[in-house]
């Protein structure tokens, strides 16, 4: 179990596989940050979940609304592979920002087969702009310098 603070007086327990409700604090949501003009990076959990996804996309979308296009850094150095649900809960939500993106720069470490697999899962949602970086530094400046675009 994982003990979640929802008032400073008020504990409650949660499933060690859910994450805490969406809002201000929420941890699954501060991963979700503004990196540059009109540029967000988004550091994925290493278990995710329909929730923690939900989170974060909800996160993304309150930073970018009012930002006609935007890209973002997807960093999936820690991610393991999701289940089914949790994947048709991310295709859904890339999906719906999709219209928006100008470009997603994907970090996958040294993986090889996550290098392979990253690109033709972001194809498979739709995403048109997709690079695979080894490194953080390497897909920010990828979409801090426009490529993709």
């Amino acid at each position: 179990m994982i003990r979640t603070r929802l008032v400073p007086t008020v504990t409650s327990e949660l499933p060690a596989n859910e994450p805490a409700p969406t809002g201000e604090g929420n941890a699954f949501a501060d991963r979700v940050t503004v990196i540059g003009t009109r540029a967000l990076l988004m550091r994925e959990i290493p278990v995710q979940s329909p929730s923690s996804i939900n989170a974060m996309f909800e996160r993304l979308e309150a930073l970018s609304h009012g930002w006609d296009r935007f890209s973002y850094v997807v960093d999936l150095t820690e991610a393991k592979r999701p289940d089914s649900a949790t994947r048709a809960t991310l295709k859904e939500r890339v999906r719906r920002v999709s219209p928006r993106v100008d470009h997603v720069a994907i970090v996958i470490g040294h993986n090889l087969l996550m290098r392979a697999m990253a690109r033709l899962v972001a194809h498979g949602m739709g995403l048109v702009s997709v690079s695979v970086h080894t490194t953080r530094a390497e897909a920010i400046e990828e979409i801090g310098s426009g490529m993709g675009r």
